[in-house]
């Protein structure tokens, strides 16, 4: 039996199938006569139908696959073209809300006073936190009434009451020279008449001098500009009395306004912070310490300057009552200082009153206090008062 084998070439992609792979087809040759004609031996022809089916079978396949092929295409660019469509439309929002926030920048740029107050209110705010916190008001007016008593007490064990040999214009000058005059609730010729008084007035007179000029040594006074107004010795730190007495209020010519509450503002400011910078330990938040080491000059020269007017009503039979006295004048006044001392640091502001509202004459033994304004310097409608001022009538 042989075997044929032949090479059908498939056009196109297709490789050659070797038929041998399809079919083998037989041939009878039941006459082995070689004489026989080759071309009449029966060979079958049937080899051509795998043929055609083959070729059949793959064009129906890659069809198929180009048909798949296609639709992927086809989803895949429709995925591309939905995608750039919605980004398309989401990139104009993005894009306003990305550069929205340059117009409002160069707004703030503009407007100068948006930033600078924040950064003025945090420094306040951070700053406060260092300041003295305010004493209770009635912390202040027991301290007050405790340099009342000492004053009292002084007087009463240190001045006779017997009649002196006094010059009365002399003593008006040295009340003059101390700061009195015709504005209180007594001229000066009528504490002088009143101090010559053994028995029933001489006391009160005496309290009335002493009260006004120690506690005028801690107020802290500004005179209007050209005012001739005599100044006590100040028993304020020297620092600051220095720079009080180089201040003085503007003198507002006639149809000139004169802002005294924006310069009351800055001095209050000034004040407090004064206070701070001058304190040894500003971490303990307390008010400034009074030296009276350092004072001590300063109250001698106050109390020399009294003696002018106190001396004809001292003690004078031996040295130890001149000795006394002095002593103890120089005393009471460190013990004012340290007052002042406290009422300089406080944050609020505080203002002695040296006169009374009350009819007919009286002899005031005590300022009063008012307060001006709060702890964060906001001043009120009308000074609030704290303690009146300790009067005696006549």
């Amino acid at each position: 039996m042989a075997s044929i084998t032949s090479t059908i070439s498939i056009p196109g992609s297709l490789t050659s199938v070797p038929t041998s792979a399809l079919t083998s087809i037989p041939t009878s040759n039941p006459t082995a006569n070689p004489t026989t004609n080759p071309a009449s031996t029966p060979v079958s022809t049937s080899i051509s139908a795998p043929t055609t089916y083959v070729r059949t079978k793959t064009k129906g396949g890659a069809i198929a696959g180009a048909a798949v092929g296609c639709l992927v295409a086809g989803l895949l660019l429709g995925f591309l073209v939905a995608f750039f469509l919605y980004r398309n439309k989401k990139r104009p929002r993005e894009s306003h809300s990305s550069y929205s926030p340059a117009p409002t920048t160069e707004l703030k740029a503009v407007e100068p006073r948006s930033q600078p107050p924040p950064a003025r209110d945090k420094e306040a705010i951070e700053l406060n936190h260092f300041l003295l916190d305010s004493l209770p008001d009635k912390e202040i007016v027991a301290e007050l009434r405790a340099l009342e008593t000492l004053i009292q007490q002084h007087v009463e064990n240190n001045y006779h009451l017997h009649p002196v040999q006094a010059d009365p214009p002399a003593l008006t000058q040295d009340l003059s020279r101390l700061g009195f005059g015709d504005d209180g609730n007594l001229a000066s010729e009528a504490i002088v008449a009143l101090a010559m008084e053994p028995r029933l007035t001489r006391h009160l007179a005496l309290r009335h001098v002493i009260s006004k000029v120690v506690f005028s040594s801690i107020d802290k006074p500004i005179l209007p500009a050209k005012s001739s107004s005599p100044r006590v010795p100040s028993m304020l730190p020297p620092p600051v009395a220095a720079f009080l007495q180089a201040v003085q209020r503007e003198h507002a010519p006639p149809g000139r306004f004169v802002d005294d509450e924006a310069f009351d503002s800055a001095l209050r400011r000034w004040r407090v912070l004064s206070a701070f910078l001058l304190h040894p330990h500003r971490s303990q938040r307390t008010a400034l310490p009074a030296d009276e080491v350092a004072m001590a000059p300063q109250a001698k020269l106050l109390a020399n300057t009294l003696d002018t007017f106190l001396i004809p009503f001292v003690h004078a039979d031996h040295a130890a009552g001149r000795y006394q006295q002095k002593s103890h004048l120089e005393a009471i006044i460190l013990e004012v200082a340290k007052f002042g001392y406290t009422l300089l640091s406080q944050p609020s502001e505080w203002r002695f009153v040296y006169t009374t509202g009350s009819p007919g004459r009286a002899a005031v033994v005590c300022p009063g206090l008012v307060k001006v304004s709060d702890r964060d310097g906001r001043r009120y409608g009308e000074p609030r008062q704290i303690v009146a001022p300790r009067d005696v009538p006549l």
